[in-house]
């Protein structure tokens, strides 16, 4: 692969995962919004609170999950079509001579 088309993949790679991580702030955010008028009144609607808790806590560890395994994956095919194409061909003898 052409180094220019690495830097895109590169490129594309932190991108995914900074859209990721703020999903993931995001859904944070409208949680702790929609939570605390909830346990404001009172009890009764404490389980449905943390229900919802639950529910966008796991989204979230999802989210931030597949991003980060999509950066690292991509990371990683980086890495190798650049050891490939820098790579020293293998020695015709590599066994040390004897006289």
């Amino acid at each position: 692969m052409p180094p220019d088309i690495l830097a895109i993949v590169r490129d594309i790679a932190i991108i995914v995962m900074a859209v990721m991580v703020t999903v993931a702030a995001a859904t944070l955010t409208v949680v702790v919004l929609k939570i605390f008028p909830a346990l404001r009144r009172g009890a009764r609607n404490f389980e449905t609170a943390s229900q919802l808790m639950l529910e966008t806590s796991s989204r979230i560890t999802g989210l931030v999950a597949m991003g980060s395994e999509l950066g690292i994956f991509l990371w990683d095919l980086i890495n190798r079509f650049r050891n490939r194409d820098n790579a020293e061909p293998p020695a015709e003898d590599a066994r040390p001579q004897q006289n």
